[in-house]
């Protein structure tokens, strides 16, 4: 991973570190269902993420693991099977 994921990772740990400290915050990235949820509550936090680049960043984080990472990291998502094919289904390629 480059320099740019690592910018990345930081700013996800200092959003984090924000949102520990502000109820408002925790709620709203509790309630973000979209990358675009996220970065909203970043910019609150005053930590500003790009949508594209958190969900490329994630992405990539999949695609770098071992496999039994990747499917324990998968897996916590949470994803039930009508969820996940509902998804699928509507990705665009």
């Amino acid at each position: 991973m480059g320099q740019a994921s690592n910018d990345l990772s930081a700013a996800i740990e200092a959003m984090l570190e924000a949102v520990a400290q502000n109820e408002e915050l925790k709620r709203g990235l509790r309630m973000a269902t979209t990358a675009a949820g996220v970065s909203e509550v970043a910019a609150k936090a005053g930590v500003p993420i790009d949508p594209a680049a958190l969900v490329r960043h994630y992405a990539q984080r999949l695609l770098d693991a071992s496999d039994a990472t990747a499917i324990h990291n998968f897996d916590l998502c949470g994803w039930d099977a009508g969820e996940l094919s509902w998804t699928m289904k509507n990705w665009k390629f």
